[in-house]
């Protein structure tokens, strides 16, 4: 009978080691109810009361009991581990194709879908306001305008109706401030440009943005985009 009481102890300092306060706090309540259940079933085979009386156990199956509780511990972790690395994967991959999706820089009749003309940057400038023979354009008040230049080439006689397309462009100064093009009807504005060229005959035309003064006190770099067609692309400079 001593035999029977000291196991019954064992047991129970087995129960209370899984029920700590440290190791509860990782513990399912699936495993709570796996060790309530091997609990009373030891309890069940002690209890004097009950219809088949004092039931000797060997030592063994408390032991297996433990076991099957550490086996299931440890499938759990071994599960959620391998959907950590799922997951992983998966967002390495959607990085992956994020990056390959950046597309290069295209010149800007590639962007326009133009294939009689070639386009050649001839750089900017920054104009307080900006005057033709019929057009006087002012910005609004503390604003300049940023001036890019463009050349167009025909390659082939025919009709060039920019007008179209209905571009719109986005500036880009020292990879920070952004403005989009304004739009009017001057003869050289680039965006509503329409006529009819000789193959080898130019055009200068232009595009106007306007900018904060402060935004171009000091350009470093400029970029332009250009959506039209359905897409938006990177414009060669």
């Amino acid at each position: 009978m001593n035999k029977k009481i000291a196991l019954i102890i064992v047991l129970g300092i087995v129960c209370v080691s899984f029920c700590g306060c440290s190791w509860t706090k990782s513990i399912s309540e699936d495993d709570k109810k796996l060790i309530a259940a091997y609990s009373a079933k030891m309890v069940a085979k002690y209890n004097t009361k009950q219809k088949d009386g004092i039931v000797y156990i060997d030592n063994d199956d408390a032991l297996k009991a433990v076991s099957d509780l550490e086996k299931e511990q440890k499938k759990k972790q071994e599960e959620s581990a391998a959907a950590a690395n799922t997951n992983n994967s998966t967002s390495s991959s959607k990085s992956k194709n994020q990056q390959a999706e950046v597309k290069p820089a295209v010149p800007l009749e590639t962007a326009l879908g133009l294939t009689n003309v070639n386009f050649a940057y001839l750089g900017s400038e920054v104009r307080d306001s900006y005057t033709t023979s019929v057009y006087d354009m002012t910005p609004s008040a503390g604003n300049k305008f940023l001036v890019m230049r463009f050349r167009m080439t025909a390659n082939a006689d025919g009709e060039v109706n920019i007008l179209s397309k209905n571009p719109k462009f986005k500036a880009t100064i020292n990879q920070g401030a952004t403005a989009t093009n304004e739009i009017s009807l001057m003869p050289d504005d680039l965006a509503t440009f329409k006529g009819t060229l000789k193959a080898g005959e130019s055009r200068d035309l232009v595009i106007l943005f306007q900018f904060k003064g402060d935004d171009l006190a000091n350009i470093q770099s400029t970029t332009l985009q250009c959506t039209s067609n359905g897409g938006t692309s990177d414009i060669t400079l």
